[in-house]
């Protein structure tokens, strides 16, 4: 729903009462097919110490001020609104007063209607919701696949999610065979780039292993929470899984397990070969420090373009199995058990008050061997040079043979 709510701007309502009923409910109902009986209403709920604060300010920015919500407040127009949402607070004191005039509107409706309202769910019938509230679920990527079970187990065989968050793609293909359901779909994007998308075959045409692995993959590939390694897409690292088998029981193993992960395991040594193939299918290093070795030496790559040490790809793999081994794991219970993040490759910025990624032990390189930095540039360093970047001046290495602008100022 959150997604929706970036879709749906208010331009006919003029106050916060009328935003459900004459733009959201209306958007709902154009979604419903003939045979639709249910209604699932899924919100995120934002916490002060969420791994995903940095990825929303990023996406958002900061709020110009905090609205308060309710029916009679005038609801923010044009770029007000974006302003609005920025805000965590806003949304979470937005989402809950949606819930309930959801909630009210459709008492009477021939549908049923869930929605979620903080760790609770409410409905506009009289039901069981035993299995569903109170949760414990943060995000609403992985409460829409408890939904899903809980629909299925009432005998629903067809459902239909709406997102724009491809983390919910591969949360649905892992768990489709699990679910029961003989048809799910996705509607993924918005405007121009909307599809449709069958889980059901794309989970058929996968098979069950990769389905299985597919979270890690996601996970450690670059996801929500979880940060993508420097000009790695996901079409790059794809392949270099099809041309590696052996990390298809890689991503499960260690997925059921997270504690089996050290960095001497073979697990760790398999990751790492992977990573290597993501940077050159044709480096022969099994270990990701000696195709650093190779590719630097040998002048194949830059700093910036060879694989990450053998310390900082560790810190990542912990990052991405504390989301794909713990996280989205337990998307189908509603008591979950997370552990602290601050053991799995985050540490905790007390100025900030937020996690930032731990990226490794070892010093940074531009820091400790800054003689191999070297630029392109010629005239003005600056955005993604090498140089600038690292804070350091120019030198005779560099394109500019250390004449450019970058070293007229202060570092």
């Amino acid at each position: 729903m959150a997604a929706v709510i970036h879709i749906i701007k208010p331009q006919r309502a003029s106050v916060f009462g009328e935003y459900a009923e004459m733009q959201l409910l209306p958007y709902l109902e154009s979604h419903m097919m003939d045979g639709t009986t249910r209604v699932d209403a899924i919100w995120d709920t934002y916490t002060e110490t969420s791994l995903k604060s940095q990825t929303r300010i990023k996406r958002g920015g900061t709020a110009s001020r905090k609205t308060r919500v309710s029916d009679k407040i005038p609801i923010p127009k044009g770029a007000q609104w974006q302003f609005f949402l920025n805000d965590s607070q806003n949304k979470d004191e937005l989402f809950q007063f949606i819930s309930l005039e959801l909630q009210r509107l459709t008492v009477n409706s021939q549908y049923h209607l869930l929605t979620t309202k903080a760790d609770i769910v409410l409905s506009n019938k009289p039901t069981d919701l035993s299995d569903l509230s109170p949760c414990q679920q943060e995000e609403a990527d992985t409460r829409m696949m408890l939904h899903l079970r809980h629909a299925a187990d009432q005998g629903h065989t067809k459902a239909y999610l709406r997102t724009v968050d491809s983390d919910v793609v591969v949360l649905a293909t892992h768990f489709s065979h699990v679910l029961g359901l003989s048809e799910l779909w996705i509607g993924f994007g918005s405007g121009k780039k909307y599809k449709d998308i069958p889980i059901h075959h794309i989970s058929e045409m996968l098979g069950l292993q990769r389905c299985q692995a597919l979270p890690f993959f996601h996970a450690f590939t670059g996801c929500d929470v979880v940060s993508s390694m420097m000009g790695i897409g996901k079409k790059t690292a794809w392949n270099a899984w099809v041309n590696f088998p052996e990390a298809t029981t890689t991503f499960t193993a260690i997925t059921q397990d997270p504690a089996s992960l050290t960095l001497d395991s073979l697990l760790m040594r398999r990751l790492e070969r992977l990573t290597v193939l993501m940077y050159s299918k044709n480096c022969a290093a099994q270990s990701v420090n000696e195709a650093r070795k190779l590719m630097f030496t040998q002048g194949l790559k830059s700093l910036d373009s060879i694989p990450p040490t053998q310390n900082a790809l560790f810190q990542h793999v912990k990052r991405a199995l504390h989301t794909a081994g713990f996280v989205w794991k337990q998307s189908l219970s509603r008591i979950t058990e997370i552990p602290n993040p601050s053991d799995w490759g985050w540490e905790w910025n007390a100025r900030t008050n937020q996690w930032v990624p731990y990226w490794t032990d070892l010093p940074d390189v531009s820091k400790a061997c800054s003689l191999l930095l070297r630029c392109g540039c010629v005239v003005a360093c600056k955005g993604n040079c090498n140089c600038h970047r690292a804070g350091l001046h120019c030198s005779p290495l560099c394109k500019c043979e250390g004449g450019c602008t970058n070293n007229d100022s202060e570092m």
